[in-house]
């Protein structure tokens, strides 16, 4: 059985941030993309063909699982995420959640090999060696303010940079939405994460990786609240509407991926405007 499992989820870039304000809804419940989402190549058109948003066969099985995953959001993970936007000031949070990105570099660093990006890989190495050191573990994003940019990434965007279909839509225990492409993707995330090996059971400190697992999950519901409240007061079904955001998501994440293979250079396009991107 595969150790800490739950720590890769989240540091694998599962819960890689959307865009909020490109989010919109209906009367009827149905999530709109109104953010620019050029179109992409990698996936032969299936990330944004609607039909793809309705790929549900287990959609009986899934809300179940959503149904659990409300409650224990509702009476735990909310009320967690409430306090610790009350009790840390937001430049505290702010760190956290770059140290929370530093320790992912390993995972995006091979991905964006795989994905033939040679130089921006190492800029991600570089990043994680500056954050680390001179960032204090990543709590001080220094690489950004040295010009030093990256895109996280995953192996779930990998697979769709290779070609490979979503699959059906998945709603997986306490993580939530996914696809079956996505699902494989945390497993492979989870060998690439190098702080697996070291953060286990054999190691005596597997309370280290619980740590960093609850301070991940409260850290990204906390960037949520405000998201998932609004869309909760517009929406009719709930249910279809976080499916609906989350393949609005992957199409979201290929577009900035391929935007920023079209640019001259990444700094380009991560320097640009765009909208505060919290939806996950």
């Amino acid at each position: 059985m595969m150790k800490n499992l739950p720590l890769v989820l989240f540091l694998s870039g599962m819960i890689v941030p959307a865009s909020a304000e490109a989010v919109k809804t209906t009367p009827q419940g149905k999530v709109m993309q109104t953010a620019n989402t050029a179109d992409t190549s990698y996936t032969e058109e299936e990330d944004q063909d609607f039909d793809e948003e309705t790929n549900d066969p287990l959609e009986p099985l899934n809300r179940t699982v959503y149904f659990v995953n409300s409650v224990l959001d509702a009476f735990i993970l909310k009320p967690a995420a409430i306090a610790y936007r009350l009790i840390l000031p937001e430049e505290i949070r702010n760190g956290v959640g770059n140290a929370l990105r530093n320790l992912a570099a390993p995972i995006t660093t091979l991905n964006h090999l795989l994905q033939g990006q040679g130089s921006r890989a190492g800029v991600t190495l570089v990043r994680f060696g500056l954050n680390s050191t001179v960032g204090v573990l990543g709590l001080v994003d220094v690489a950004k303010e040295m010009g030093f940019h990256t895109l996280e990434t995953n192996f779930n965007e990998t697979m769709a940079v290779w070609g490979v279909n979503t699959g059906p839509y998945l709603v997986l225990p306490i993580i939530g939405p996914s696809t079956f492409r996505g699902t494989l993707g945390l497993g492979v995330d989870y060998f690439t994460q190098p702080l697996n090996y070291f953060v286990n059971k054999d190691h005596h400190n597997q309370g280290i990786g619980y740590a960093i697992l609850g301070t991940e999950v409260v850290h990204q519901r906390n960037l949520v609240l405000e998201a998932i409240d609004d869309l909760e007061a517009t929406s009719l079904d709930m249910y279809a509407s976080l499916r609906s955001v989350h393949f609005q998501k992957q199409t979201y994440q290929l577009t900035k991926l391929q935007e920023a293979d079209e640019s001259k250079s990444d700094n380009e396009l991560l320097d640009a405007p765009k909208e505060l991107e919290i939806f996950g």
